[in-house]
């Protein structure tokens, strides 16, 4: 009988990741840019980075479905050699609901 780990292995997800490939606004330090999404899950997204923005803190606008005001993410952006990676931080519940309109038809 093998033991049951105690720590979830790396590739163990605990939000589902899916497709994306809508715009939305970053603003960093550095300025503001249009990126197109890759994919998403309730706690990050992945995007298209030809412009090689910064690592560090962001704020990203992301559209809302049926809805002409969009949401505002605080988020850490992360580097990868697919892209950018941004981190999700505190998420209200509208954002928390809109994340959810994009994933729930994927699931």
């Amino acid at each position: 009988m093998e033991p049951t780990p105690i720590y979830p292995r790396r590739e163990v997800r605990r939000h589902p990741r899916v497709p994306a490939s809508f715009t939305f606004l970053l603003q960093h330090p550095s300025g503001r840019h249009r990126l197109v999404a890759k994919n998403l899950s309730m706690t990050g997204l992945l995007a298209r980075d030809d412009r090689r923005v910064p690592e560090g803190p962001v704020r990203l606008e992301l559209p809302a479905p049926n809805d002409p005001e969009p949401v505002v993410i605080e988020a850490t952006a992360t580097r990868r050699e697919d892209g950018l990676v941004f981190r999700f931080l505190d998420l209200d519940w509208r954002t928390i609901l809109v994340l959810a309109r994009y994933i729930s038809p994927h699931l």
